[in-house]
């Protein structure tokens, strides 16, 4: 008995040929879900990627076949195929994944709820006055669960009452409700299931990223490693500034303590000499003014130096700083003194 094969159209075997060669020449290959999104949206959207990425809608028969043939030079292509099941364009493109994400999330269009479609968030009845007419709208606000009154004439909220969560399909008598309080539900747009990018599948979740808080984090990582070098004494382009500003500036205090006659400190230690002669000289003129000459004693009026601070009680010494609480203070100072060295 000789086997039936199937026949497939001459024009398949050429798209799927063709297609392929396409998934083939582009770097960033994206599958869109187009459900329940109205041809005029979908133009729209089209309209404004013209120049930046090709959108097709092809059958996903013949969308794996073409990804098949293209997964044989590129495996990870094969992955796509798993995102592919109901209504399905293809986005080709040029564009990060990341940056078509964001486009096609900011493109979105608010439409009002359908019955039988799916809310795109939360939806929450706050308590309080309302605009509605006192009537049967109150029989039909609490017949969806939505505590409601008529008071001084007008229909009121009596708490918040949270109506629908996202991912729930609106009933009608919830569309209707809806409608009243005219509130848009329903997001319409091009919505990513995944996106193909340098050997790498997206999925629509780590597309979707919260830049603002995604680069609060990169921050706060890069404090707590600048933080960790620095504590470690590992040298990087942003901690040897500090060091070399630190090592300056223990060496600055060595050599005066030790009253070394470094560049840098001679200044000072001539100042600090001339402190000591005049507060000396200070000293022997009250024993004895004579042992001063007519200058010296000049200088010593002129110039006397400031007295010592007075004793102060003694007092607990602070409590200790942890060592790595007392690093980064310290780390935080020589900040301002690292500028110093470009």
């Amino acid at each position: 008995m000789v086997a039936k094969t199937a026949h497939v159209a001459e024009w398949k075997k050429g798209f799927v040929e063709e297609f392929a060669k396409q998934l083939q020449e582009t770097s960033v290959i994206g599958i869109a879900d187009i459900t329940e999104l109205p041809a005029k949206q979908f133009q729209e959207i089209r309209e404004k990627l013209r120049e930046r990425a090709t959108i097709r809608v092809v059958k996903n028969t013949l969308l794996r076949l073409a990804i098949a043939k293209v997964a044989q030079s590129r495996p990870d292509l094969a992955k796509l195929a798993d995102m592919i099941e109901g209504p399905t364009a293809v986005i080709l493109t040029d564009m990060d994944a990341f940056k078509l994400s964001k486009f096609l999330r900011e493109n979105k269009t608010k439409a009002p709820a359908k019955p039988g479609s799916r809310a795109a968030q939360d939806i929450v009845i706050p308590a309080g006055e309302t605009d509605l007419p006192p009537g049967p709208v109150v029989g039909e606000l609490q017949r969806v669960g939505i505590k409601a009154r008529i008071q001084a004439g007008k229909v009121v909220i009596l708490e918040d009452c949270p109506l629908v969560k996202a991912g729930d399909v609106i009933t009608p008598q919830i569309a209707d409700i809806l409608a009243k309080f005219n509130i848009m539900p329903v997001e319409l747009g091009l919505k990513l299931r995944a996106a193909y990018q340098d050997g790498l599948i997206f999925s629509s979740d780590l597309l979707e990223i919260d830049e603002q808080k995604t680069t609060g984090e990169v921050q706060q990582a890069a404090s707590w490693a600048f933080n960790l070098a620095f504590n470690v004494g590992y040298p990087t382009s942003q901690t040897v500034p500090l060091f070399i500003a630190e090592a300056a500036m223990n060496a600055r205090n060595l050599a005066l303590n030790a009253r070394f006659p470094a560049r840098d400190v001679i200044t000072d230690l001539l100042s600090l000499a001339r402190y000591e002669m005049l507060a000396l000289a200070g000293f022997a003129g009250k024993q004895n003014e004579a042992c001063l000459d007519e200058e010296l004693r000049g200088l010593v009026v002129q110039e006397a130096p400031a007295p010592p601070p007075a004793e102060q009680k003694e007092e607990k010494p602070p409590e200790e700083k942890p060592k790595e609480e007392e690093k980064e203070e310290k780390g935080e100072e020589l900040s301002g003194l690292g500028a110093l060295f470009g």
